[in-house]
């Protein structure tokens, strides 16, 4: 997009006009020369660059990096706002760059930005630092609350001067430090509003205290007249001459600075979207040049000779939208929005979509983060009968020791658990499955050694959990939460005064010595113990057929298909 400020008025009155096709002024004797027709003489070069421009590079294009960085742990340091009675304000111009040390943790840092009492939002004098050194201890990584800061320099202010090591600051009694977060732009050229732009390096704070920020960042583009009563470097240099100091002519000046939006501000004038940031993930970013029409060609060729493939492939997943908090490991809380700015509910599901490059058509197309897309979940439904469906059976399980034998058959809705000893049928119930069928590998029970072949579905192995502390009432399919593991499962069986229980469709694995929430709700109950069990634990089978009122029992032996 070209320039928007308008110059076609006084007393610039630049009227060039692209579309009269004139390309060059042609000056004559005899006639003066009009200032207008010297700015034209600039608007004609500059409509030249500005479509050549834009026929390689579109709006806000990387031309010579500037690269941009992210980071999610820009750490601080919150000093008090005076030092020996002196306002640290006075000298905080002097900081930036040196590094400091905490004299009783003995942790080192050099600050990178300064945020000043006003801007900062908890109203204090703020240094952004990266550590680079430990305390003598090797384990102290942060600066201590209350402790003083000294510099590797020497600090200088008005006729006093602050010598290096000497405390020049005392950082906050209580929660001096904090993480936050910023976004930070290297020196290079840009090409905005049909001009190839300087872009200064910048740090962009997002959140000032913590580091889970969402916004969109980009350039804030600003276009100023500048004087010579503004900028004394117009007046004519002429020196020893009579128009000497002379005011010269104006400038336009175009400003560009990172600025950050909300993620809903769709306002984007002056503003040109290089990066985004939700929940903290950094979902899109100016990673490469962005070629413009030459782009076009590129790509046609290379789909004629490629076509569309994948260089790193998207995985998708489908998972619930809404959060029940009891296990269904839904996106988003009921308090939330979606990534479309929907409201989480039963009614909606989401496709999760993996990190990964493709190219489509000849173009690039990269996704740096997990990306959530909502769907809404398909409610109607169709009866097909006679319909063919496949079915493969899973592995068989060879067993022999078998007494009894197993009903089979619809209908038939006994289970078969899972045991973990050989002999005897005695060890623990570790699991449940369902048989769909059994059958004697030869043609004729010999013995106790004649093979079966056993195959499963619906296999459930179980985890035990111990507690240090009795659990006064546990309810079967009570949903169970490790805090710092994340897995979940179900209680199988209800119980009073409970310190051993067993678990059901379990999803992760639980740790020990970490606390549990049941229903949700913390609890303060600990496990001092965990398995969990796996089907290579299972050693023998037994069904217990309850309407005949009778146990059927036979043993697993090691072997699988």
């Amino acid at each position: 997009m070209p320039q928007e400020t308008n110059l076609n008025v006084s007393p610039y009155f630049d009227d060039f006009d692209k579309n009269k096709n004139f390309y060059r002024v042609l000056f004559k004797p005899g006639s003066p020369v009009q200032a207008r027709e010297l700015s034209t003489l600039q608007s004609i070069l500059q409509n030249q660059i500005e479509q050549f421009g834009t026929h390689f590079f579109k709006e806000g294009s990387k031309v010579i990096p500037g690269n941009l960085s992210y980071d999610n742990n820009f750490t601080c340091v919150q000093v008090e706002d005076a030092f020996l009675g002196i306002p640290v304000s006075l000298y905080t111009n002097q900081l930036v760059g040196l590094r400091i040390t905490g004299a009783r943790s003995g942790v080192t840092a050099t600050i990178k930005k300064i945020l000043s009492k006003e801007d900062s939002d908890r109203g204090n004098l703020t240094l952004y630092i990266k550590y680079e050194k430990s305390g003598e201890d090797f384990v102290t990584e942060k600066f201590d609350d209350g402790e003083s800061l000294s510099a590797n320099k020497d600090i200088v202010y008005g006729a006093s001067v602050i010598s290096a090591n000497e405390p020049f600051a005392n950082t906050l009694a209580f929660g001096a430090t904090a993480t936050g977060s910023a976004m930070s732009i290297g020196e290079g050229v840009y090409f905005i509003r049909g001009t190839f732009a300087q872009v200064q390096s910048e740090t962009l704070v997002l959140n000032q205290y913590n580091n889970t920020p969402s916004y969109r960042i980009g350039f804030d583009v600003q276009e100023d007249f500048i004087s010579a009563d503004e900028d004394t470097s117009l007046n004519d240099n002429a020196s020893g001459f009579t128009n000497f100091a002379a005011p010269g002519a104006d400038r336009l000046q175009i400003n560009i600075s990172l600025m950050k939006k909300n993620l809903d501000d769709t306002n984007d004038q002056n503003f040109i979207e290089i990066a985004r940031v939700q929940g903290g993930e950094l979902q899109t970013f100016v990673k490469e040049t962005q070629y413009n029409l030459i782009n076009d060609t590129l790509a046609a060729r290379t789909y004629d000779e490629s076509g569309d493939y994948y260089v790193r492939p998207f995985e998708v997943f489908a998972k619930e939208s809404l959060n029940d908090q009891i296990g269904n490991k839904g996106i988003y809380t009921s308090e939330q929005k979606t990534n479309q700015g929907n409201i989480p509910s039963d009614d909606l599901m989401v496709m999760q979509i993996s990190p990964g490059k493709a190219y489509v058509k000849g173009y690039a197309i990269e996704k740096i983060s997990t990306g959530f897309i909502d769907v809404p979940k398909p409610r109607s439904t169709k009866t097909v009968e006679q319909e063919a469906v496949s079915y493969t059976t899973g592995d068989p399980l060879f067993v022999n020791n078998v007494f009894g034998s197993p009903s089979l058959g619809i209908g038939t809705t006994a289970t078969v658990s899972l045991i973990n000893r050989r002999r005897g049928g005695s060890g623990s119930e570790i699991g449940l499955a369902r048989l769909y069928d059994f059958k004697a590998q030869s043609a004729s029970f010999v013995n106790e050694t004649t093979q079966y072949e056993a195959r499963l579905f619906d296999i459930k192995t179980f985890t035990d959990i111990k507690v240090g502390t009795a659990i006064t009432s546990l309810t079967a399919s009570d949903h169970i939460q490790g805090s710092r593991s994340g897995a979940t499962g179900f209680v199988r069986s209800s119980g009073t005064n409970v310190t051993d229980f067993s678990l059901i469709d379990v999803n992760g694995k639980f740790i020990k010595d970490e606390s549990i929430l049941i229903n949700g709700v913390q609890n303060g109950r600990v496990i001092t113990k965990v398995d969990n069990f796996g089907f290579n634990d299972v050693k023998s089978l037994k069904v217990q057929l309850v309407y005949q009122h009778l146990k059927q029992i036979f043993y697993l032996m090691m072997e699988l298909n």
